[in-house]
């Protein structure tokens, strides 16, 4: 490093360069463990990286907020697909869109979809309602 790109001593690792807020990356906690951060299993966009003021890189993480923040502020508005009749079909007042519809609309809404094209299986639950505790049917 040289002497224009030091931090200085205000600078805390465990502070996100760009909003100020906790990073909680696991390389900077005081903890013994140092295991593999949650940074880890994400991509830091080029252009986020670039908006970390000079003095901080490679000095600081983003926190987890700036990062969806910055994905949300750069996803490009998905193009309207509107269901046309045979896209669906009503099953117990519900909707349920075919294969062919979601393919045409083009991403997943990781709803847990009936004829998801994209592979996402939802969590399953239990469908019949449990009663409230304390209540008698």
């Amino acid at each position: 490093m040289t002497g224009s790109e030091n931090p200085g001593p205000e600078h805390d690792p465990s502070r996100c360069p760009l909003c100020g807020g906790p990073n909680h990356c696991q390389q900077c906690t005081q903890d013994p463990y140092k295991g593999p951060c949650w940074c880890f299993r994400e991509t830091i966009p080029e252009a986020l990286l670039a908006l970390v003021p000079v003095p901080l890189r490679k000095a600081a993480c983003i926190c987890q907020a700036c990062l969806r923040a910055f994905h949300d502020a750069t996803r490009p508005e998905p193009p309207v697909v509107v269901p046309m009749p045979g896209d669906f079909y009503w099953e117990n007042g519900r909707v349920v869109f075919t294969e062919a519809y979601l393919r045409r609309r083009g991403l997943c809404c990781r709803n847990g979809c009936r004829h998801c094209p994209y592979g996402y299986k939802a969590p399953r639950h239990d469908p019949s309602p449990s009663p409230c505790p304390g209540t008698t049917l």
